[in-house]
């Protein structure tokens, strides 16, 4: 009996060292080297083609609904460790998208009808119209995370300046996004999406030169398939507000 302790206790152990070496693997790539910066840099330097356009289009097709999981890490000069967070998404065509942090703390946002409904850790919700708001920046989030979830190239094109190098390395992609707007791209910077048939990872890089300050979301686990009714809840999150 002891020792089928002693080889549950190994195996938890071992799987418990497993995991955390597998969540520091995530970490390091989510660390930019000074090359892959000034890589993001260069790609500013090249507008994207209507033909490049097109095929990136045909090649995401994410009309479905669709989940994952997220890590972000926030870099800023000033700290020596990044801003983490993890959780997961959701993603339908026909509901929106759901963005729930559960580490290091539990929020959710929901994004929908171009509102933009929030919980925070202490469950207070609150909504946002977006066409009220008057803020240019509230207006186009919701419209910028959908259309990037959902690769809607065009929508993209709406607000954004989009920018991709010709030459791909097989399914491999890279798109760069600028904001119209002046005082979106004051606030956001470049926006970097990369991936092959979907999207794995958004970078927001300043506008300097010299980018020390940056934010890294990976995307992971990503599947599709119809949504669960669990699913379907966290999108009737506005609901709250009316009672």
């Amino acid at each position: 009996m002891a020792a089928d302790n002693n080889a549950e206790s190994s195996q938890s152990q071992s799987s418990s060292t497993q995991a955390h070496t597998d969540d520091k693997a995530q970490e390091d790539e989510a660390q930019l080297t000074k090359a892959q910066l000034a890589q993001i840099n260069s790609l500013y330097q090249q507008p994207a083609s209507s033909s490049a356009l097109k095929a990136l289009a045909q090649q995401l097709n994410l009309q479905a609904d669709t989940r994952g999981q997220f890590l972000q890490q926030r870099h800023l000069a000033v700290l020596k460790k990044p801003l983490q967070s993890q959780g997961r998404f959701i993603f339908s065509p026909t509901q929106g998208l759901v963005w729930q942090q559960l580490k290091p703390f539990n929020s959710l946002m929901v994004l929908k009808d171009q509102q933009l409904i929030q919980q925070n850790s202490q469950g207070k919700v609150q909504q946002l119209s977006a066409a009220a708001s008057g803020n240019p920046i509230a207006q186009q989030l919701p419209r910028l995370l959908q259309a990037i979830m959902a690769g809607d190239i065009e929508a993209l094109h709406a607000d954004f300046a989009l920018f991709m190098v010709e030459e791909k390395t097989g399914a491999l992609w890279q798109l760069g996004l600028q904001a119209n707007d002046p005082q979106v791209h004051a606030a956001m910077g470049n926006i970097t999406l990369s991936g092959d048939t979907h999207i794995r990872s958004l970078i927001m890089t300043s506008q300097q030169t010299d980018i020390s300050d940056y934010t890294y979301i990976q995307f992971t686990n990503t599947e599709h398939g119809p949504l669960s009714d669990s699913e379907l809840a966290l999108f009737s999150l506005n609901s709250e507000l009316a009672q």
